[in-house]
């Protein structure tokens, strides 16, 4: 053997040594399993990641078939029907394929992981290579991201109960409200119409007919501020109730309190020292102002039921 193919013998031994440095660096960094099948399906290679995910040690390994290692019970029928036709052809379902399944470790814990398997020719007969990963973490992650958003849809379902619920409560609150304003305002008009019905009729036609009398300047100052005061505490009255009960004039309402009173005709115009034909005209503008001309109804009875 001359010495230049000793050279070359030796040139291609130190670029195989380098090569296999790589690929043990490689096979040995990697934080997937890296796991290599015989055609007999057992074990030819095992990485420092494979000891670490399922718990062998490569020496425990090697020469074992796989999938009665770390393969669940539930997969051993259909492993054994897939390898039938990758050992023939080189083929199968899972070839070229990144799948999830189970796997189990060595203290018999079954977890998660993901699965990509190639397949290759070596001397002749083809071989298969698993990247394994455990994706527990993952898994877990994905759990706990579900259950989030179940308890967050819940949360936002009783939330959405919850408004609905103080809506209607609220609703039922404004119409309750409504109600009792109602009522207060129709309380408050209703106060407002006695006490100024009761002015009308009972104090200012009276107070004009005191000042009326009154010689004396300043009694008629005096009874003339009262008046003025009354009209000020019942400008700020409901303007309706203004127009109801001011449409007639102080004397008309003056006679209108005294016929509500029983008082007859005849007293009323001593009373007021007036004649009985100006009473007469008095009592007709009542009843046409009243919407009761031409109807036979009592005047005295229509004022005391007002």
């Amino acid at each position: 053997m001359g010495e230049t193919t000793q050279k070359r013998i030796r040139e291609l031994e130190a670029a195989r040594n380098i090569a296999e440095q790589k690929y043990s660096l490689i096979t040995n960094a990697t934080i997937d399993a890296i796991i290599m099948i015989t055609p007999q399906g057992t074990i030819s290679f095992w990485n420092p990641a494979a000891e670490k995910i399922f718990g062998y040690k490569k020496q425990e390994v090697i020469g074992e078939d796989l999938h009665l290692i770390i393969a669940p019970l539930k997969y051993h029928h259909r492993y054994k029907e897939g390898f039938k036709v990758f050992k023939a052809a080189g083929k199968g379902p899972l070839i070229n394929k990144m799948i999830e399944l189970s796997a189990i470790k060595k203290d018999g814990t079954q977890f998660p992981i993901s699965l990509s398997l190639s397949a290759t020719k070596a001397a002749g007969e083809w071989v298969s290579i698993g990247i394994v990963r455990d994706i527990t973490r993952r898994k877990n992650d994905e759990k706990a991201l579900k259950n989030a958003h179940i308890i967050l849809e819940k949360t936002v379902e009783q939330r959405t109960a919850q408004l609905k619920k103080a809506n209607n409560e609220l609703s039922e609150a404004n119409v309750a409200l409504k109600v009792l304003l109602k009522k207060s305002g129709e309380q408050n008009t209703d106060i407002e119409e006695k006490v100024l019905n009761n002015i009308d009729n009972l104090v200012l036609p009276y107070l004009e007919e005191l000042i009326s009398k009154l010689k004396n300047e300043t009694n008629q100052h005096i009874c003339k501020t009262i008046k003025k005061n009354l009209e000020h505490v019942t400008s700020s009255f409901s303007p309706d109730l203004i127009l109801k009960y001011r449409n007639l004039s102080s004397r008309e309402i003056q006679v209108a309190d005294l016929i509500r009173h029983g008082k007859s005709t005849k007293e009323m115009a001593a009373f007021l020292n007036v004649s009985i034909h100006t009473i007469e005209t008095y009592r007709g503008n009542l009843r046409k102002k009243l919407g009761l001309k031409n109807k036979k109804i009592n005047l005295k009875s229509f004022l005391k039921s007002g």
